[in-house]
């Protein structure tokens, strides 16, 4: 593990993740091409109902009201008019006037300095894609927007910038989303400045921040917090910057980056296409639909190339996306914009600025930009993603502190900050394909929830991780995690190495069906424990853990254990538990062990010990857990006769709830 005090600059280190991409587009090689499940008709279906929801809440002077609030919000009309005009594109001409009447409204909000809550860096980038599309069907409104787009001054209309902020630390998305913009309006012809401004931000302040892999690390320059969605987000952006033309002094080092990070991000999308969960924005909607333009933009560069398989994996990585998106659409045409069912006036899971309709419409802005620059996706057929077909495991950089594992169909997520409690350390998450990705569970609890708040539940640090009795009868887990010197701000990052703990990985092994992982944590840990162990095998539907204490006296251990997080409740349907107890007799000892059945949509999960003496109990204080999904449930596995090593099996198979 790299620890770091401050950000290093990475972006000039050779591609760390080069050898495991090169032994997937060997497994590749071996691979049959896939049957395509997604087209463009498909595409905009799903974008269509989106659409056409959001039309009734169009107010006569062009406005997106969100009927919640019932006020606009953020920079939903702007996100409208772009996704709007998309469709006009492909043929919706109905809708040419609503998306003419949206683009009016956002572009007069945006010069006049009065976008909705404060948020005028994220109307350039949607404002000018429809433009593009609109002008040169409305020649004399077009004339009328020109002459108010040419009155931009950047430094003094939006809010990210040094002139306003005068603060290096604060030029985070928010910058790089308003350049995307500008850009755009520059190569429109509608800014008098040339690009040297933007190529100072992207020079001082965004191109620092990307790691080996081409990963962009959001929040304070000296600090980043590093939430997977900002990362992917910020890409997203860039890449419409590059896509628009940007040939400025920093476009060949953001060529190389965005290059790596759409092969890292290849490499992290789940077998069920969803992003990674890490920090704030974590299963979001629009996570899935930035990462759909990256994915068919690089279909689309690596065809170009004559690399026709790398080009289908990167096909069907989109086609996860939309996938993973399209499972929350309702029957009204929206979307559930995080990945639970609870209404959006109860706001289980949101951020303190999560607003229904503006994710529900930036996720359909960022889908309508996979569209419109994805005309030639039809041509490529799909090819497995490595979530689908390869055994791997993967350390991030930088400050992302996370691994990914996994076996063909299935992965396994970690945390490994002893010291952030918003990212708790321990096994997060478990996907595989084919069976809903809440069971495993997809999202664990907190210690801290940061920006993020819950209709019910308390706030717990349930996780899979180790846990231990002390001789005074306390029970203490790896999940409570170390003190830092400096106390947790949610808007900033936690040094690593803050706090004296770490981790490291001792072995990764992997096999056609198979992928082993063994971790050591270390102190000074809760209970005054030094060192612990975890040991992950994984197969396909099966994954075996077990934890060691390290420490050469641990006398004042009274017993090991573990806790499992079960997922119990999604906000409309509830989990079936099923609890089983048999006796096993042995010439020693009667040994009563417990195992459990958890049941819930279309999976099974069973979960076993596997080290005897042991039992299973269900403490109050992880009865009720909140988790960006719904409710969690704490089983917490107890050694009885070992207090140096415990071990348990999680199978998840495909079950049929009809039955």
């Amino acid at each position: 593990m790299e620890q770091q005090t401050r950000m290093n600059l990475g972006y000039q280190q050779p591609y760390r993740w080069q050898d495991h991409f090169q032994a997937y587009e060997d497994k590749l090689e071996q691979c049959e091409p896939l049957e395509s499940l997604w087209n463009l008709a498909r595409r905009l279906r799903l974008l269509t109902r989106l659409v056409e929801h959001y039309r009734a809440y169009q107010q006569p002077y062009g406005a997106i009201h969100d009927p919640y609030s019932e006020q606009e919000r953020y920079y939903s009309t702007p996100s409208y008019a772009l996704a709007a005009a998309v469709l006009v594109s492909q043929g919706r001409t109905d809708l040419l006037e609503s998306a003419a009447s949206a683009l009016t409204c956002s572009i007069q909000a945006l010069v006049e300095q009065r976008a909705p809550d404060g948020h005028p860096d994220f109307f350039p980038i949607m404002i000018m894609g429809a433009y593009r599309i609109l002008k040169p069907l409305l020649p004399q409104q077009a004339l009328h927007w020109q002459q108010q787009l040419q009155q931009i001054e950047p430094e003094a209309t939006y809010v990210f910038t040094m002139s306003k902020m005068n603060n290096p630390n604060r030029m985070i998305n928010w910058n790089a989303i308003m350049l995307s913009g500008e850009y755009m309006r520059y190569a429109e012809g509608l800014s008098g400045k040339d690009t040297r401004w933007m190529d100072t931000y992207l020079q001082r302040y965004h191109v620092p921040r990307f790691t080996s892999l081409g990963l962009y690390q959001d929040g304070p320059l000296n600090m980043p917090n590093c939430p997977f969605a900002y990362d992917i987000v910020t890409r997203y952006h860039l890449t419409l910057m590059q896509l628009a033309g940007y040939a400025g002094e920093t476009a060949d080092v953001v060529q190389e980056l965005l290059w790596r990070g759409a092969r890292s991000s290849l490499l992290m999308l789940s077998p069920l296409g969803e992003w990674p969960t890490r920090g704030r924005s974590s299963q979001h909607q629009w996570n899935e639909a930035t990462a759909a333009l990256i994915f068919t933009v690089q279909a689309i560069r690596e065809a170009k190339q004559g690399q026709s398989k790398l080009s289908g994996a990167f096909r069907q990585a989109a086609d996860l996306t939309w996938e993973a998106i399209e499972r929350w659409q309702t029957e009204a045409g929206d979307l559930h914009i995080v990945r639970n069912y609870y209404t959006p006036e109860q706001r289980h899971g949101y951020e303190i600025y999560t607003n229904h309709t503006c994710y529900n419409l930036w996720t359909a802005a960022a889908l309508a930009y996979a569209i419109d620059y994805g005309e030639e996706l039809e041509s490529i057929t799909p090819y497995p993603t490595p979530a689908l077909c390869t055994s791997y495991t993967l350390e991030t950089d930088g400050w992302f502190q996370t691994i990914l594992s996994g076996v063909a169909g299935q992965q396994l997520v970690w945390h490994t900050a002893l010291n952030d409690p918003y990212n708790i350390p321990g096994l997060s998450r478990i996907h595989r394909a084919g069976i809903s990705g809440l069971i495993g569970p997809s999202s664990a609890g907190y210690r801290d929830q940061g920006f993020t708040r819950f209709a019910e539940g308390e706030v717990f640090p349930l996780i899979h991780a180790p846990a231990w009795q002390t001789e005074d009868g306390a029970w203490h887990q790896l999940a409570d995690g170390i003190r830092t010197t400096v106390p947790f701000d949610c808007d900033a990052g936690v040094d690593p190495s803050d706090g004296g703990g770490g981790y490291r990985i001792v072995e990764a092994r992997h096999e056609e069906q198979m992928a082993r992982l063994v971790l050591e944590w270390s102190g000074p840990l809760p209970g005054g424990v030094r060192q612990i162990q975890a040991i992950y095998e994984q197969r396909p539907g099966i994954v075996q853990v077990s934890y060691r204490m390290m420490d050469a006296d641990h006398s004042s251990i009274r017993r090991l254990g573990a806790w499992i997080p079960l997922f119990m409740y999604d906000g409309k349907e509830a989990a079936v538990l099923e609890v089983s107890k048999t006796l096993e007799s042995t010439l020693e000892v009667d040994t009563a062990i417990e195992s459990l059945h958890l049941r819930y949509s279309n999976g099974r999960l069973s979960l076993r010990c596997l080290t005897p003496g042991s039992t299973m109990s269900f403490p109050p204080e992880a009865s009720h857990v909140a988790s960006r999904n719904g409710l969690l449930k704490g089983v917490r596995l107890e050694s009885t006769q070992d207090s140096s090593c415990i071990a348990y099996e999680l199978r998840l198979e495909k079950h049929d709830p009809s039955l």
